[in-house]
């Protein structure tokens, strides 16, 4: 991979994290599942896997975001290519932050709405001519959350 081409990966790579977000907060699904690799594995801080594949996830993000109005910024990305395997690869680090309030409340969380801070950690790669997301794990710095009246956790 020459210069240009490098360059060219990376920006295609800001421009599928700013899809992610956009399709995300305007509750595109169906295009949402594009934006990742179809063996996606979603990991918790810890680095154990927490749902496997773009489908799943996606459908994930669906149930959770459906009755919600979502903000997501992903700010300042460092972005890289390593060339050391077979294939490149991507890698980024952005700093993010995401509100979030339900109708009602997360369905699984019970959070009535959210205000977080962190960094997603990815990796990415070629499928299908284009970059897909092919790791993500977010890491949260800060999580403010509010709870419906009545409900807050004991």
């Amino acid at each position: 991979m020459d210069r240009l081409e490098r360059l060219e990966a990376i920006e295609e790579i800001r421009s599928l994290k700013a899809r992610y977000f956009r399709l995300m907060d305007t509750k595109q699904w169906d295009e949402l599942r594009q934006v990742f690799a179809s063996d996606l594995k979603v990991l918790t801080p810890e680095g154990k896997v927490y749902t496997e594949g773009g489908d799943t996830y996606a459908a994930a993000l669906h149930h959770s975001l459906e009755h919600a109005v979502s903000i997501h910024q992903g700010l300042m990305g460092e972005v890289e290519i390593d060339e050391t395997g077979a294939e490149p690869i991507g890698r980024a680090i952005w700093a993010m932050q995401d509100v979030i309030s339900w109708e009602d409340r997360h369905p699984k969380t019970g959070w009535k709405s959210i205000l977080g801070r962190g960094h997603y950690h990815e990796t990415y790669r070629r499928e299908g001519g284009r970059w897909r997301i092919a790791t993500l794990t977010l890491t949260r710095l800060s999580l403010d959350i509010i709870w419906p009246e009545g409900h807050e956790p004991a």
